[in-house]
Formats: structure tokens, sequence, C-alpha cells
């Protein structure tokens, strides 16, 4: 019943709030296992003004991810894991809580945008990846490895990840079913159908595992609904989508308190416009975003801890005496937010300038019993806060040389109603070289700001205090870089090589410090903090399919990270708990039958070594294996082997935060043919 009430409350959500995104067209890569290969300079990324630019032309570092990188994941975050600069952090394994930074950049400092749209999570940035959409519903990916705050908003500080849903034309229906390790189970039914003009998609799911660990166990429950039509130059994208989670929360936040539990709620709708005619197109769009989350210190429930008459809360234990809570407990954390936006965007194209101007608004609120200003209310929810933001901005793009060469100056600025103004302005520029664009030179330059988010401003118990003086953190970013794309004319294997060099200067970094001599964490300001690194990544595509065992694709990646001063006096949570190496490999391999399969590592080399592990680096391999069936008729199906971990390495993202050993998954899917 759960599950279907969080479902009617996306379309009251859909009816009730509108948001806003900069909406841009992306081509939808289909996301099966047995995927078209994509021409590099194809590849659609992000552009300034969230307009369609081909890879190589790119004025940033981007990272378009290929669809077999992620086949076969149980969520998004698990294949970010091998992509060049991106540092996922994961509290449990399945994408239960997953943390995403880019470039040394904080949970709080990476964008998300999905169909067009930013979304934000104001209570924390640990829920920001609490995404209800699963990886077989997205066509698109892409990472972008560089502050974009004027364009993409509060939040872009260090990077941004961009994604588009699957809806695919026609008709048919597919059903999954998976069991592994840990008695993992999952069941995911999909359809797509069309109404007279309107193509949908429409997703339902449910996981579970036992855990791999005490107190690990988890239940997701997913539902997607997305839908597409074009009428005359117009197109119109909407989504709903909704997410019930709950999981035992090990050590999540602290290990002097291991026996944590979490319950989460997530409800997004969202419906977008654009219009192109002449020289001249437009955009709006209106998203709503709901979340809940309850989160117990110490986990309730039968076997667990509960209520006594007393007032305290007791769990039994096998040898000794019960164990009671700590007496300032009062028991679970509640909490709700809301995030309304709305936005449009005008651009107009001349013979060599386009101008675009934008402009977003968005409300962001939260309703608990731990953080906000105390009001008369509903019981269990006497806290509240709420503020309103918004960013807009100008921008000119010049193209000169035969469009060899392009500039663009933005000028943006962020309105906030605690936190005041900001000036963000930046400068993009690229050159290209060759005849198709062999060589692509490029660079930017701009700032980018973060408001604290409400956790950062109130929370207030079991060791942790945080600051309603935190200031704003702001970063000025530079990145220069250069991209060869070393495909001859008529070749069906394609090559491409990315290298940068970056430096973000960051001021008044939030942070959750203990300094030396106390045992509370505490949310301050770091004053000072500069980052400088680079990177390098190479992609390999072949077109063609031989009648043997042949490569596909493959992507190698570099990165590093180093920063002008250490934690001296403090110990950090945040700032400084940054990748200082990091180096990636993904394969995915064709033959000339049925199977298909993927080979994936990366090695990891932190700033501040995990409480778990003896080696400073961490290896992760995996592999996925699948069998690929059609007997003719109009039914076709996939069978599927995933291992992680294979070499059963002990390790933890986060303080104690025990991650799994070796797990397999072994799924069979049914595809009804088009």
């Amino acid at each position: 019943m759960r599950f279907f009430t969080i479902g009617a409350l996306s379309l009251s959500l859909l009816y009730n709030s509108l948001s806003y995104a900069g909406v841009y067209t992306m081509s939808e890569t289909r996301s099966d296992t047995t995927q078209a290969t994509v021409v590099l300079s194809e590849a659609s990324v992000l552009g300034v003004g969230f307009t369609e630019l081909p890879l190589v032309s790119s004025p940033k570092s981007v990272a378009v991810m290929l669809p077999s990188e992620w086949s076969g994941a149980t969520s998004i975050s698990e294949a970010l894991e091998f992509v060049p600069g991106v540092d996922v952090r994961t509290r449990g394994a399945w994408g239960v809580q997953t943390d995403i930074s880019i470039r040394g950049g904080s949970f709080e400092q990476t964008a998300l945008r999905i169909d067009g749209v930013r979304w934000s999570a104001p209570h924390t940035g640990h829920h920001l990846m609490n995404i209800p959409i699963d990886p077989e519903d997205l066509g698109h990916v892409e990472v972008v490895r560089s502050g974009s705050g004027p364009w993409s908003g509060v939040g872009a500080f260090a990077g941004g990840i961009s994604m588009q849903t699957r809806v695919d034309p026609g008709t048919n229906a597919s059903f999954t079913a998976e069991i592994g390790s840990f008695n993992w189970t999952r069941l995911r039914a999909n359809t797509q159908a069309r109404t007279g003009d309107i193509q949908h998609s429409i997703s339902l799911s449910r996981a579970a595992t036992d855990g791999y660990i005490p107190n690990s166990d988890m239940e997701i429950s997913r539902l997607f609904w997305g839908a597409r039509m074009n009428r005359g130059r117009s197109q119109w994208k909407s989504l709903l989508a909704a997410e019930s989670k709950s999981f035992g929360a090990q050590n999540f936040y602290s290990s002097a308190y291991p026996t944590q539990y979490e319950e989460t709620i997530a409800a997004v709708a969202q419906l977008s416009w654009s219009l192109q005619k002449g020289n001249w197109s437009a955009s709006a769009a209106g998203h709503g975003r709901f979340h809940t989350d309850r989160f117990e210190l110490y986990r309730e429930g039968f076997d667990w801890y509960e209520l006594t008459d007393d007032g305290q809360y007791v769990a039994p234990t096998l040898f000794a005496s019960p164990d009671t809570a700590a007496s300032w407990y009062q028991g679970a954390n509640l909490h709700r937010s809301m995030v309304g936006d709305l936005n449009g965007q005008l651009s107009w194209l001349g013979k060599s300038v386009m101008w675009t101007a934008a402009v977003d608004a968005r409300s962001e609120s939260i309703r608990s019993n731990r953080l906000g200003l105390p009001v008369d209310g509903e019981s269990n929810y006497d806290y509240e806060d709420q503020r309103l933001n918004v960013d807009a901005y100008v921008s000119s793009k010049y193209f000169g040389l035969e469009d060899r060469l392009a500039v663009t100056a933005t000028l943006a600025m962020n309105e906030n109603d605690r936190f005041g103004s900001s000036f963000l302005p930046a400068l993009n520029a690229r050159m290209s070289f060759g005849e198709v664009d062999q060589l692509v030179v490029f660079g930017s330059a701009g700032r980018s700001v973060r408001h604290p988010s409400f956790t950062d401003l109130y929370y207030t118990l079991g060791g942790a205090i945080g600051s309603e003086d935190l200031k704003s953190e702001y970063a000025d970013q530079g990145e220069i870089g250069a991209r060869w794309n070393l495909t001859a004319a008529a070749s069906t294997h394609q090559y491409s090589i990315e290298t940068t060099r970056f430096i973000r200067q960051g001021r008044n970094l939030i942070d959750w410090v203990r300094f030396d001599g106390s045992d509370v964490y505490q949310a301050t300001n770091v004053a000072e903090v500069d980052f400088f690194g680079g990177d390098i990544s190479m992609l390999y595509q072949r077109a063609d399919a031989p009648d043997q065992l042949y490569l596909r694709s493959a992507r190698m990646g570099a990165a590093w990270l180093e920063a002008n001063r250490v934690a001296s006096g403090f110990t950090s949570n945040y700032v400084f708990d940054y990748m200082r190496s990091k180096y990636d490999l993904t394969m995915n391999f064709g033959t000339s039958g049925p199977v298909d399969f993927s080979v994936r590592g990366s090695a990891q080399n932190r700033n501040i070594q995990s409480a778990i592990g003896d080696s400073p680096f961490t290896h992760l391999w995996g592999f996925d294996v699948n069998l690929n069936g059609n007997d003719g008729s109009a039914l076709r199906w996939r069978a599927s082997v995933r291992m992680d971990n294979i070499f059963d390495i002990q390790f933890a993202d986060r303080g104690q935060v025990l991650q799994p050993g070796r797990m397999v998954r072994f799924g069979l899917t049914f595809e009804s043919a088009k």
C-alpha cells in the first residue's frame, strides 16, 4: 500500500506544483545491452544555454557514458564509480545511499540534471541521489567535470551529472527477474506504448536483500512514467516518478551509535516545453520534488530498540543485560522537504553570435522535528524553514573562423532571500583544428556558489552541531584542455583522447570538523583552500562487428588532485577528505555469437585513509556476461551474470561503513519485439 501511496502523491505533485528546467536537446541513445556504437562526434553534451553540442566541440571536460557502462547496474551510481574524475562514496550497496563528488568537491557541490531539469535536495545533499529511476529507464548519461554555476545554478560548484530518460518509439513490454548474493531479489516490468501523439514509458520495480552484515538489509520500490509529444515545432516532455527506500544503516553517520535505520520517500513531477522557430528558440519547464526522511539513531522494532513505559529505548542482547539508548535520545528524526521550481529560457541565433537569457526561480522548504525555526504546527513537525533562490544569466556566444572558434561570455546573478546576492561571471572558449575537428583546444573560467543545506544550519544531536552563522561557499575556477579525435575518415575504429588541467580556489568552504581536544563535530566555514589537478581519458569504439571476439568499446582514465593546505588543528569530514588519484578502466567485448561481456576496474587513493583496510588504494573489479536470444518469434530474452568486487576486497568508502565483499547477481529478461 505504501508504494502505491507514493505513486498517487506523485500524480498530485504534477497537478499542484510547477518548476523550472533549462531545456536542451539531446540525442536519446538506447540503453539496452546490444546498443549501436555512438559516433564520437555525434554524442551530444551540455553546452552554454543548455543547447546541444557535439562531443568534440564541448568547451568543457565532459564524459559521455556508453549504455554498456550502466547495463546491469542496480543504480546509476554503480556505473558512475568507473568514470574518470568522479568519486562515488556509498553507505551500503545497491544504491541505498550515495554521495557523488567531482574533482575533490563535496557531495553538496555536484549538480544533478534530469531531462534538462536541475534537481536539488535542500534537507541534505546525501539525498540528492535518491533518484526514483531505474538504470534501464535512462538513455543518456554524461558528466561535466568542471564548475558550471552560471548556467546550472546553485550546486554546480565542482561539476554536474546530466541524464536523459529513455522513452522508445513504438510498442513493447519487458520483464526482468534477478537473484543474487545476500538473498538479493529484484523484479521489474516496463511497457512502452503510444496514445495518439504521445509516446509513453511506464516502469515498476522492487528490489530487496537481507544484507551482507547485520543491519544492512534493504528494500527499494520505484515507479516511473515518462512521456514525449511533438506537435508542430514544439516538443513536450513529462516525468512522474516515485521511490520508497527502507534500509538498515549500520555505522552510516556515526560509529558511536552503529545500529541506525532510515526510511525515505522521493516523489518527483516535471513538465517541460521547447520550441524552435527560425533563429529563435524558447523553453520552459516546471518541477516539483517531495522528499520525506525518517532516521532512527537506534533502530526500532522487534529485536531492536523498543520504547518502554519509562520513556527509554531498550534493545535485547544475547549475553548481557538489555542495551539502553542514550538518555537524551527522544526518538526518530522526521523531515519533509519540498522543492518547487520554474524556469524559462530564450535564445536568438545570428550570423556569428547567439544570445541567450534565462531565469530560474526555486522555492525550497522543510518541515521537521529537528531542523528549522520553531513554529506552532502539527505534531512531530514543529520546526520549519523556507527560502527562495533565483538564478538568472545573459550569455553571448561568438562564432568565428568558419565556426572553428567559439567564445562565450556569461554574466549571471544568484539572489537568495537568506544569503543575499552573488555575481557569477564565466568565460568559455574553444578552437578546433583539422578538417573534421581532429584537435579541439578549450578553456573555461568562472565562479560558482553553494548555500548551506538545512542540515548544515540546524542539526544538533548526537555529537554534531550545525551553525546558523554559516556563510555561502564560493569557488573561482579555471580549466584548460585539449581533445583529439584520431578517427580516420573511413575507419570503423574510433579513438578520442582528452586531457585537462584545472584549478579551483575555494572560499568559505562548508565543512563538518572536530577540533583537536573536542568530541563534537560542528559545521564551520574553512576560509581558503585551493585545489589543483588534472585528468586524462581515452575512449575507443568500433562500428562494425567482425565474426570473432572483438573489443567493442573501451574507456581508460586517470585523475589526480592536490590541495594547497592540510587540515591542521582539526579533523575534516568533507573538505580535506578527497580522492588524490584515481585510475579507471571499462571494456566491452562482442563475439560472433549471442554473447557479449564487460570488464571494469578502478584503483583509488584517498587523502584521508579509511578506518577499514590496510592498503592506501582501493581496487574494485567486476565483470558482466550477457547471453541474448531470439527464436524468431515476437519474444526476445537475455540472461545475464554480474559480479562485483571479484577479489573480495574489504574496504569502506566512508568511516567504518564496511562495504560488501564479492557479490554475484543473475538476471533473466524477456522483451516483446516491436
